[in-house]
């Protein structure tokens, strides 16, 4: 075994060979870093009030058995098991074990109903589903009714499994104890086999499996890894769902391969994920624009409650830091803000990566000017995922970035203003939707291209910027074309507006519109701050004339046929996907719009 000096924590062997991984499989892949990460940390994860560690070698160890497992119960090459459960270690022993069986994973959102997951499994063929104590009742009880299940797995021990059930349950230990008992030949996987069958409604309400190899998700990995320098002392925070493509490939995978570790937090509330980053060290957090507008609010607002004197000297020290950056491309935040960060809790971070939805430039910004480096990516579920990123010494905060190596883009058909939809080639361009050859034919062109569905331009520096989703696309009455995404970015500068969702007024989609109007969910939290200043409550109508006065402050500077001409004020969140993207085809018809500040029906 390669030994690896645990000292020189700026070296990282196994970088060095990267390429190797493209003619490897995932399994490969696993055993290449337990050769050159071996005694290193792989996962950690709150245990028995603790954080516990796993090592490469545990990890490949636990991986190896419960694939041993699998195939004495019966999987064979090709055979599909889901996944379901929570993020924790099993579930990527469980992923890397089924691969390592010759199977195909189904990686199922917890967040959808039974009834989605039941058609998921049903439309996948599945075998079996490897889930935790949260899901399994469901199972049992009859609530996900899948009776052409082999067997399921509970990620948690024997006690957590009922004597008596309509399936066979095998816990972790005894599907790797059922390995033990017999003689098991491992099948020969290849590099062009499906990995995974990735089902994503994303915010349209259709379904389609998208299937993914192992060489398109290693060219993807291999790029990342090229485009941000990694260190074995690395620690990644996973908080974003691990089913999906965007934290498997760069929250999970990449950091297996690239020889960090990942620590897996203990909950989704802010408080818990500062105190998990400190208290584990971590160097890198990946997610969505949702979770870093939230945490970068939460600084905003602890600051603000700070005494004058500190406010004016915060102030001042941002306004000097701002200036140096734009006059001489110098950021002095990490000096100027050291201690703050330190405060904060978010002193060993040194890099935050945000995709899965459009990032406000003014997030990335405030960040970079705090001290930690900000990255925005592009990517979608059938590109395995991520297709550009911004350069980590030259990140511009309003653009998705340049394309990663091996990834190439264009523009088709651009209008007057240099908008075409992106199209991408690429070893990392998905095999195609699962037995759906109508639709993978018609999301790419006749020359291999894929049609990602988004509207782009580039600038002459290779930057592009995403425009908003060619469907989402509001076409005015006088010709002009509309991207509601680009106008709620706008609106969401507003520290009274949380969420927002910008259409064409009382319209279907595909009628001409004269007027754009807005669904805004208020920024509640913010309101109870400021109700709290001033020493009584907000009244309705108070609301909708603060409302209106932003509104009309924001769209102040953007064309007049783009402007919210009306809105109407949400109570609740919209409903969104597990990555945070509302689901826009929920709230096509608005019935109530607030105009000139009053009810309107």
């Amino acid at each position: 075994m390669l030994k690896v000096d645990v000292e020189k924590k700026y070296d990282n062997p196994g970088l060095e060979t990267i390429d190797e991984i493209l003619d490897m499989t995932l399994p490969e892949c696993l055993d290449r870093s337990e050769k050159y990460y071996g005694p290193l940390t792989a996962m950690r994860a709150y245990r028995n009030g603790k954080f516990e560690d796993i090592t490469y070698l545990q990890f490949r160890e636990n991986v190896y058995k419960l694939a041993s497992g699998l195939i004495a119960q019966g999987i064979k090459p090709g055979d599909r098991v889901g996944i379901l459960s929570e993020n924790r270690p099993e579930w990527g022993m469980m992923y890397l074990a089924v691969l390592k069986a010759g199977g195909i994973n189904v990686p199922l959102d917890s967040l959808l109903k039974p009834t989605e997951i039941r058609h998921i499994i049903r439309e996948s063929g599945a075998r079996c589903v490897a889930t935790s104590s949260r899901f399994l009742p469901d199972f049992l009880n009859g609530d996900i009714e899948c009776p052409r299940l082999d067997f399921l797995i509970g990620m948690d021990g024997a006690e957590s499994i009922p004597p008596r059930s309509l399936f066979k349950v095998f816990s972790f230990d005894e599907i790797k104890q059922s390995g033990d008992e017999m003689e098991v030949i491992f099948p020969k996987v290849d590099k062009n086999d499906t990995v995974a069958l990735l089902f994503t409604s994303g915010t349209t309400g259709q379904s389609k499996g998208v299937m993914l190899s192992h060489y398109n998700i290693l060219s993807d990995i291999n790029s990342v890894l090229k485009a941000i320098k990694f260190y074995t002392w690395d620690n990644f925070l996973s908080v974003l769902p691990i089913h999906h493509a965007f934290e498997c490939t760069c929250g999970f995978l990449t950091p297996i391969i690239g020889g960090g570790s990942i620590t897996y937090a203990r909950s989704l509330k802010s408080k818990e994920i500062i105190e998990d980053i400190k208290d584990n060290q971590c160097t890198i957090l990946i997610g969505v624009p949702l979770l870093f507008e939230k945490m970068h609010a939460g600084l905003m607002r602890a600051i603000d409650k700070k005494p004058r004197s500190t406010r004016i000297i915060f102030g001042t020290s941002l306004g000097a830091v701002n200036f140096l950056k734009k006059a001489f491309g110098y950021n002095a935040g990490g000096a100027v803000f050291k201690s703050l960060r330190e405060k904060a809790g978010l002193s060993s971070l040194r890099l935050f990566v945000s995709g899965g939805a459009p990032l406000p430039p003014e997030i990335g910004d405030g960040f970079e000017s705090l001290g930690i480096k900000f990255l925005q990516g592009y990517g979608l579920t059938e590109t395995s995922p991520v297709l550009t990123l911004n350069p980590i010494d030259r990140p511009r905060h309003n653009s998705i970035g340049r394309t990663i190596p091996g990834a190439m883009l264009k523009l088709d058909n651009p209008d007057y203003n240099g908008v075409g939809e992106l199209l991408a080639k690429g070893p990392m361009i998905m095999k195609g939707y699962y037995k759906n050859e109508k639709a993978t034919r018609e999301v790419f062109t006749e020359d291999g291209w894929f049609r990602t569905g988004d509207s782009a331009r580039v600038d002459d520096d290779g930057y592009y910027y995403i425009a908003g989703r060619k469907k989402n696309l509001i076409v005015t009455k006088g010709g002009k074309n509309i991207y509601p995404e680009e106008i709620e970015q706008v609106l969401l500068r507003s520290p009274y507006i949380a969420e927002v969702l910008v259409m064409g007024g009382s319209t279907t989609e595909k009628q001409l519109v004269d007027s754009v109007e807005a669904i805004i969910y208020p920024d509640y939290e913010y309101l109870e701050q400021q109700a709290e200043i001033r020493g009584n409550e907000i009244s309705e109508t108070e609301l909708e004339l603060i409302l209106k006065k932003e509104v009309s402050r924001l769209c102040a500077d953007i064309a007049d046929y783009k402007k919210v001409k009306s809105f109407r004020i949400r109570e609740e969140e919209f409903n969104k996907t597990s990555t945070k993207k509302i689901k826009r085809y929920l709230f096509v018809q608005p019935s109530i719009s607030v105009e000139n500040g009053r009810n309107k029906k």
